[in-house]
């Protein structure tokens, strides 16, 4: 069921933090859903802007290395698109892994 991202981010600690750049990020999980092999992450991103990004990722989620991934494809991401509100993220099976 995805949640009400307003109602989420009043009410929860972020699910993670990163600094990019010398700006600070709160990161939101607000929808996971697995399809066959993978799992689709919604993520909200709140900084200096508020923008969303979808992430693929083999399953399961719950492997560290891939949160690590995870979180390193979003800092990268941030990095490079100043300006864009949306972004996307696949991580390939044989890097989620390594």
């Amino acid at each position: 069921m995805k949640q009400d991202l307003s109602h989420l981010v009043r009410t929860m600690p972020a699910h993670a933090s990163l600094s990019v750049d010398g700006n600070d990020w709160k990161l939101y999980v607000y929808s996971l859903t697995r399809i066959g092999p993978d799992i689709f992450l919604q993520l909200a991103l709140l900084g200096p802007r508020v923008c969303t990004m979808t992430v693929r990722a083999p399953a399961p989620i719950g492997n560290p290395a891939t949160a690590r991934r995870v979180l390193a494809g979003v800092h990268d991401w941030l990095l490079a698109h100043d300006f864009a509100d949306q972004g996307y993220l696949e991580l390939s099976p044989v890097a989620a892994t390594s």
